[in-house]
């Protein structure tokens, strides 16, 4: 389309940068014009347009709602002439996409736009290379060069239109047959320039040069997960393997050095001691941190909705969509954007008998994990610690259940410091209060791992039951242990000393003394919620886990119900801290099985992999999860306690960034 006769002048108008996040049809977008500078009097153009645009989060749609949706699709608009200065010529232009820079999934036709020129169509496209090859990075939008309006004659107006289309969305997907496979959309960016060429005549069409699809490797994570957030203290890192140690990551996640949870690597992060902190926090990525630093490991949970397969929390469901099986269909969610169809709401009136949690919607549509509802915030995911909680002095079973100056709500403690570490005995022998207090505590003054102190934007609390399902659902998909359709289970820490991060030779091996499988080898890597080294560990054996899940003592409301792990005064104002339950009297029936909620990996998956079921009742209140170093322990078995101090005990942090965007 060049033509020599005229001087080329190039008009950039607006700068378009799009990051595709979310689901994988959920895109947002940031557009701004760029200063103009034309120097050749012999040719000049009046461009009018939005100089700048909000960001927001758009969600696919059916081409058929393109033209009438104003949420969910870019539009850029502008409009040219030509100036009193120009010559007594005709002059011709192009409207094209430059300096593009586009990952190669999303070379695709199912990214589309569309050329507006005074309200009417006139061309349109994708990116796909089978359309046409962009060449120089450069995508021609105009097949045929138009006409520039004079400066005493009315200006063409434009608008430039891109969409992420599908056929089945939100609103349609139960009926829906025709699913794109789209999964390496998300986590993308598209940066580039809308401009004007300007030539003199004569004319020329454009040929559009057209290729075969790509085939692209995965040199990015194309997941969609939400970036984890880096509160006060953590460090992102990643594991050399050639030198078997943690290093600093790049946070910027280039070429998913960091994290990629399309291949089962889930982002790992540290806080450490305060002697380094500084250096480490400046420092470049692959710098090493030796473990003699590290005050504790976490790994990023990020944020999702589910595809529900027993919404009526039935012992005798039969078609699970495949869930157990081939895996439980996980979809991330951009940002804190709840699009899970299927709503619920908890009824403490109903006990022992029908379900007390009433949800809107049926089996295979999608849930919002409660998870990532945090009190009355929406988080873009959590941490949780990767291995279970010990303490500074990790090989001695210490007991605080009669320290009196360390119960519920008050007392700092001195000397007792909570450690996520890999390789040494969990903390145990506890009552829920006193692991409840100390993980609640790593944000007091002046502690040792760098949090801030305020929990308006930080908060650190032991799991709760419904964040431990989010970790067992995640766990249980392809982001998981699932490939090929095929789940594997968990193997189990199988120490009877309790060892972090431990496991056994095989699936159901168990009372092994001493460490069998380090976390870090090959074996130990088995025992992890991916496979690999970036999961989450001892969620199947090791020490039985105390979580956040209480049953009411009383009909018809939530009151808390005490045991001597806990006091009355614990949950006024902080109900946010713990996952509450109807009463009961029974614990391994069908009538206990539907006080159970949705999301929470206990009735919905009952006895997945011959794992534990058993519901806290009248006589135990609280939920305990991974059922220690036995056969029926696993990520989905359920056991109930009284909160009281055991051998066998111990717990799990969560920290949340809970301003995260």
């Amino acid at each position: 389309m060049k033509n020599k006769s005229f001087k080329v002048i190039i008009f950039e108008i607006i700068v378009i940068v799009l990051a595709i996040v979310g689901i994988t049809l959920a895109v947002s977008y940031y557009m701004n014009s760029i200063d103009v500078d034309i120097s050749n009097a012999n040719v000049a153009l009046d461009y009018t347009g939005t100089t700048t645009l909000p960001t927001v989060n758009l969600m696919a749609i059916a081409d058929t709602d393109v033209s009438t949706n104003t949420n969910n699709v870019l539009r850029v608009n502008f409009s040219v002439k030509g100036t009193n200065a120009n010559p007594n010529k005709d002059i011709i232009y192009d409207v094209i996409l430059d300096n593009l820079n586009i990952p190669c999934y999303l070379k695709q036709e199912y990214v589309k736009w569309q050329l507006y020129k005074n309200n009417t169509l006139l061309t349109s496209g994708n990116f796909s290379p089978t359309f046409d090859i962009i060449k120089d990075n450069k995508l021609y939008l105009t097949t045929i060069q138009q006409d520039l309006p004079k400066y005493n004659e009315t200006a063409d107006s434009y608008e430039l239109v891109i969409w992420i289309s599908e056929t089945c969305t939100e609103s349609n997907l139960t009926s829906c047959t025709e699913l794109h496979d789209q999964s390496g959309i998300t986590g993308q960016t598209i940066s580039g320039k809308v401009q004007i060429l300007l030539y003199g005549n004569p004319k020329k069409t454009l040929t559009r040069t057209t290729g075969t699809a790509l085939t692209c490797d995965k040199t990015y994570d194309d997941s969609g997960a939400n970036e984890p957030a880096l509160v006060d203290g953590l460090i992102p890192v990643r594991y050399d393997e050639e030198n078997e140690t943690w290093v600093k990551a790049d946070a910027t996640n280039k070429k998913a050095s960091w994290y990629n949870y399309s291949t089962n690597r889930w982002a790992n992060a540290v806080l450490v001691s305060s002697t380094n902190r500084a250096t480490y926090q400046s420092a470049n990525e692959g710098t090493p941190i030796p473990e003699s630093d590290v005050l504790a490991y976490y790994v990023w949970i990020p944020r999702y909705k589910y595809k529900v397969w027993n919404i009526e929390k039935s012992t005798s469901m039969t078609n699970n969509l495949n869930a157990k099986t081939q895996g439980i269909d996980i979809i991330f969610e951009g940002g804190k954007v709840s699009s899970g169809t299927i709503k619920c709401n908890y009824d403490f009136t109903i006990t022992d008998g029908s379900l007390s949690e009433i949800c809107t919607g049926s089996n295979g549509e999608y849930y919002t994990h409660p998870a990532f509802t945090f009190g009355n915030d929406e988080v873009t995911g959590f941490w949780v610690g990767k291995f279970e909680i010990s303490n500074e002095t990790p090989d001695v079973v210490t007991s605080l259940s009669s320290n009196s100056n360390y119960y519920f709500g008050g007392g700092n403690v001195t000397n007792l410091t909570v450690r996520i570490k890999p390789n040494v005995r969990s903390w145990r022998y506890n009552t829920l209060t006193n692991f409840y207090k100390v993980i609640y505590d790593m944000q007091i003054e002046n502690n040792i791992y760098g949090l801030n102190t305020s929990r308006t934007n930080t908060d650190s609390h032991i799991l709760k039951n419904m964040e431990w399902g989010a970790i067992a659902y995640l766990t249980n998909s392809k982001y998981g242990r699932c490939t090929n359709n095929t789940c594997t289970e968990v193997t189990k820490n199988n120490s009877s000393d309790y060892i972090t991060g431990n496991a056994g030779d095989t699936v159901s091996a168990y009372s092994a003394p001493g460490i069998t499988n380090a976390y870090n080898t090959t074996k130990g890597q088995l025992a992890s919620t991916t496979g690999n080294i970036y999961g989450v560990y001892d969620t199947s054996g090791g020490a039985y886990e105390y979580v956040m899940g209480n049953m009411s003592s009383a009909n018809g409301s939530y009151t808390y119900y005490a045991s001597s792990g806990g006091s009355n005064y614990t949950y006024t104002g902080n109900e946010k801290y713990v996952n509450t339950y109807s009463y009961g009297t029974t614990y391994n029936n069908q009538r206990a099985y539907n006080r159970a909620r949705l999301g929470d990996a206990t009735s919905e998956s009952k006895s997945w992999y011959d794992d534990k079921a058993d519901f806290v009742y009248s006589s135990y209140s609280w939920f305990g999860r991974g059922d220690g170093p036995n056969n029926t322990a696993g990520p989905f078995s359920f056991v109930n306690g009284s909160g009281n101090a055991y051998t066998s005990n111990s717990a799990r942090a969560a920290l949340f960034a809970v301003t995260s965007n």
